[in-house]
C-alpha cells in the first residue's frame, strides 16, 4: 500500500505541477513514431477488452461492467484537465500504473516506462483531439497529513458544499439526489461509496483533489474549481472523503511474487494443516468483471511443495457458502487458478489466446456433492438421475418408474453435454477439474486420463478455505510444468453463487508469479 502511494503522488505530482499552457489555442500534436509504437503493445494488451479501434467493443466487452472506455469518445474521466480538453500524457500513464478499482481495468505497472508512454501516446492518437489545454486546475503545493482539526474542517465543507446530496451523509452513495443521475449516455450511474475503499483515479489526498477541481468527464460530477472558495476547504474535503473507508484503499497491484516453499514429506492436502502456518501468505486483491457494488475480494494464497507434489491453498471471504444448485437462476461457489503454459511471455490474462494456452484449475461447490439442491428443495420428486446425485434415485422406494441413467443415455439426448460443456459430462462430476483454452469461447476440460488435479475445502466462519494439489511436473502435454527454481505466471478467479457469479461473472487477478523454490 504504501508502495502504491508513492507511485500515486509521484505521477500525479507530474500531472497538477507541469507548466502552464501558454496564451492562445495550440494544435494537439502526436507523436506518430510513439504512437506506432504503442500501437503493437495495444493490440496485445488493450485491444480484448476496448477494441481494435478504441471505440470499447473488444470481444471482452460483453461482459464487463462497466463497459470499457470508447476513447474516440474523447471522454476521459481521469485527468489533470478541465473537462473537454484533451489529458495530458501522464494522466494516462497514471491510469495504466494504478488501474481502475471497482473496474476490470488492471494496472499496468509491471510494464517498462517506455512501454506505458507509448501506449499513452496511441491512445490519444486514437481519440482525434485537436486543440491542445489552455488552462489548467491550481492544486495545493503542500498536502498536509490528516488530523481531527482537518477532518472536522472537512465534515463541514462537506456537507457546506453539498457534496452530500449525492454521496450520501454518510458517504455511501445513498444521497438524496442519487437515484436520479445518469451518465453523459442517459444511462443511470450510481456516485461513489467511499464506504468500500475503492477510489478510482486513486485514494490519495491528492488524486481526490484533483477529482473535485477537475470532476470526472463523462458522469454527473462537475469540476467545483469555480465553487470551492478556499484551498483548505479541499484538502478538508479530501482527508473527510478518505476516513469513510476506513483506511481501506484497494487497488490491483498487478505484480508479484508467490513463494512455493519447498518441504520435506509429503505437501498437505488439508485446508487447516498445521503446515500452512509455515507457508508464506501472499494477499491479492481481485477485481469484479461486473461491478454489482460489493466490496472487493482480497485472496490469501499460500504455496508448499515436496519436489514431485505442490498444493496451493486459496482462502478468501465469502458470507454464504453456495454448495447446491437448486434452480435455473442459483449458482454455486467456485474458484480457479490459472497458468500460462509458457514461462514467459505469457497471454492477457483473461482466458489465453489461439497461440498461447492456458491450464486452468477449477474447483466448484457443486461438482461431486452426493445429493443435489434439487432433492433438497424439493423432496419426494422424481428427478433424472443425472451424475451430480452421486448416488442411484431410489425409484422403488418411492414407487417411481426406472429413469434411464445419463451414462446409459445417448450424448445428443444430453444437450448440454453434447455442446462439450464441461460440468455436464458424466465422466467428469469431479469437485477440480483440468481444463485448458485458447481464448474466449474455448474452455474444455481434458479428457478423464488427464485430470489428475485433487482438491480439499472447507467452508468456515464467513470463508472458504480450497486447497489444489496436483504433481509439479504436469504429465500431459496440455498441463502445466512446475520445476523447482522455476518462475512461473499464474492468476486466480473466484465465484460467489449468491451474487449471481457464473461464467464470465466473477472476481479475478492479472498475471503474478509463482517461485518454486
Amino acid at each position: 500500500m504504501i508502495f502504491k502511494h508513492i507511485v500515486a503522488a509521484a505521477a500525479l505530482a507530474v500531472m497538477v505541477f507541469g507548466p502552464a499552457a501558454t496564451a492562445g489555442a495550440a494544435k494537439f500534436k502526436i507523436d506518430s513514431k510513439i504512437a506506432a509504437r504503442g500501437k503493437s503493445i495495444y493490440n496485445r494488451e488493450c485491444a480484448a477488452c476496448h477494441g481494435i479501434s478504441g471505440k470499447g467493443d473488444g470481444e471482452a466487452a460483453y461482459l464487463l461492467f462497466p463497459k470499457p472506455r470508447d476513447f474516440t469518445t474523447q471522454v476521459f474521466k481521469f485527468r489533470s484537465t478541465f473537462q473537454g480538453d484533451p489529458p495530458r500524457r501522464s494522466d494516462i500513464v497514471h491510469t495504466l500504473r494504478l488501474g481502475l478499482p471497482g473496474s476490470t481495468m488492471p494496472s499496468f505497472i509491471s510494464l517498462p516506462e517506455r512501454d506505458l508512454q507509448a501506449l499513452a501516446e496511441y491512445v490519444l492518437s486514437l481519440s482525434g483531439f485537436e486543440d491542445a489545454a489552455e488552462e489548467f486546475p491550481k492544486i495545493p503545493a503542500k498536502i498536509p497529513p490528516s488530523t481531527a482539526a482537518w477532518i472536522s474542517k472537512g465534515k463541514k465543507a462537506y456537507f457546506d458544499y453539498g457534496c452530500n446530496k449525492c454521496h450520501g451523509d454518510k458517504g455511501d452513495g445513498k444521497g438524496e439526489s442519487a437515484p436520479t443521475l445518469k451518465d453523459h449516455k442517459e444511462r443511470p450511474i450510481l456516485p461513489n461509496d467511499y464506504t468500500r475503499g475503492v477510489f478510482k483515479g486513486g485514494g490519495d489526498a491528492l488524486s481526490i483533489i484533483t477529482r473535485v477541481l477537475t470532476g470526472i468527464e463523462g458522469t454527473p460530477m462537475p469540476s467545483h474549481a469555480d465553487t470551492v472558495e478556499k484551498e483548505e476547504d479541499l484538502i478538508a474535503i479530501a482527508h473527510y472523503v478518505r476516513q469513510f473507508s476506513k483506511g481501506r484503499d484497494f487497488w490491483q497491484p498487478g505484480t508479484g511474487v508467490i513463494p512455493a516453499r519447498r518441504m520435506s514429506g509429503d505437501v498437505p492436502t488439508r485446508t487447516n494443516d498445521e503446515r500452512w502456518k509455515s507457508a508464506s501468505s501472499t494477499v491479492i486483491p481481485m477485481m469484479q468483471i461486473h461491478n454489482d457494488g460489493r466490496p472487493p475480494v482480497e485472496v490469501d494464497v499460500r504455496a508448499l511443495h515436496s519436489e514431485t507434489k505442490i498444493s496451493i491453498r486459496l482462502e478468501w471471504p465469502d458470507s454464504t457458502p453456495d454448495r447446491r444448485i437448486v434452480s435455473t437462476d442459483s449458482y454455486a461457489d467456485g474458484s480457479a487458478i490459472q497458468f500460462s503454459l509458457r514461462e514467459k511471455d505469457p497471454p492477457l490474462f483473461i482466458m489465453g489466446s489461439a497461440d498461447n494456452l492456458v491450464n486452468i484449475w477449477y474447483w466448484n461447490a457443486a461438482m461431486g456433492r452426493k445429493t443435489t439442491g434439487v432433492e433438497v428443495k424439493y423432496p419426494g420428486m422424481a428427478v433424472d438421475d443425472y451424475p451430480f446425485a452421486g448416488r442411484t434415485y431410489p425409484r422403488k422406494k418411492m414407487g417411481h418408474a426406472k429413469i434411464v441413467t445419463s451414462r446409459a443415455t445417448k450424448k445428443p439426448f444430453i444437450s448440454a453435454w453434447a455442446a462439450n460443456n464441461p460440468n455436464s459430462s458424466p465422466f467428469l462430476a469431479l469437485p477440480a477439474m483440468d481444463l485448458n483454452a485458447a481464448g474466449f469461447g474455448t474452455l474444455r476440460p481434458q479428457g478423464p486420463g488427464g485430470q489428475n488435479l485433487k482438491s480439499t475445502e472447507r467452508w468456515w466462519k464467513g470463508k472458504w478455505r480450497v486447497v489444489f494439489t496436483r504433481v509439479l511436473n504436469g504429465g500431459g502435454k496440455e498441463d502445466v510444468k512446475l520445476l523447482p527454481g522455476m518462475i512461473h505466471p499464474i492468476a486466480f478467479a473466484v465465484w460467489d453463487g449468491s451474487r449471481g457469479d457464473r461464467n464470465g461473472q466473477k472476481s479475478v487477478t492479472t498475471w503474478y508469479k509463482i517461485r518454486i523454490e
